[in-house]
């Protein structure tokens, strides 16, 4: 599903990056775990092809991200790839419903998936929003940053999850969550990667949420650069 080759990637020549290589299994729920600053966030737009690194290659779904133009990695990311950012990027303007349901506009794929679960896109956002503990008719309409952080971000994770994608990234999702929405997070998003058989790349510096996952990284093991030396 994913490899990475030989993969380095610096900022204001500074090593972020420099990773030799990690394959990633179709349908596998990997955790990858490290403290701030130690590049996480890095590597997952990395995987997503929002950064470009200096050298090596990361392929997924048999595509070399190196050998697409940007609008054609734009195009990728949308059919394949929902990612859940750490600061959300939801759209200021739109209201819950149509922030959820954005992804199918770029992405007829995406579209036809969702409308297999349910018979419109907002009933299908409706769905996820009530799975992950968001049960108020009322905030559908309204603008996004009328909600609580935590609200946002169960916004962001319906969004990521809407219409099946085959690999969603999640970059630290549970930050804003209390304990009870956050074990409420993590199983809907599970059965939801589970009977899609969905990639989940998972990324967070909470290292007791690694147990729920099958497969665990340590980042600073893994990354070859020595941050006590670059930063």
């Amino acid at each position: 599903m994913i490899n990475l080759t030989n993969l380095r990637f610096a900022w204001q020549k500074k090593d972020i990056i420099d990773i030799s290589s990690l394959n990633i299994k179709k349908g596998q729920h990997l955790f990858i775990e490290g403290p701030s600053g130690s590049g996480k966030s890095t590597l997952l737009n990395l995987l997503g092809g929002v950064l470009t690194p200096q050298s090596g290659d990361v392929s997924i779904l048999g595509q070399s991200l190196n050998a697409l133009s940007s609008s054609q990695k734009d195009s990728f990311r949308a059919n394949h790839i929902g990612f859940i950012f750490q600061q959300f990027n939801l759209i200021p303007y739109l209201s819950v419903l149509d922030n959820i349901t954005l992804p199918c506009i770029f992405s007829k794929a995406r579209k036809e998936k969702a409308l297999k679960h349910s018979k419109s896109l907002n009933e299908e956002a409706i769905r996820l929003l009530a799975a992950l503990g968001l049960h108020d008719s009322e905030l559908l309409q309204r603008s996004v940053n009328e909600l609580s952080v935590g609200q946002q971000q169960r916004v962001a994770a319906a969004r990521a999850m809407l219409g099946s994608p085959e690999i969603i990234i999640a970059d630290e999702p549970t930050s804003a969550l209390d304990s009870d929405h956050r074990q409420g997070f993590i199983k809907i998003l599970f059965e939801e990667c589970q009977k899609e058989n969905i990639t989940l790349i998972f990324v967070s510096h909470d290292a007791d949420l690694k147990h729920h996952f099958t497969h665990n990284i340590n980042l600073q093991q893994l990354n070859q650069v020595n941050f006590k030396e670059s930063i």
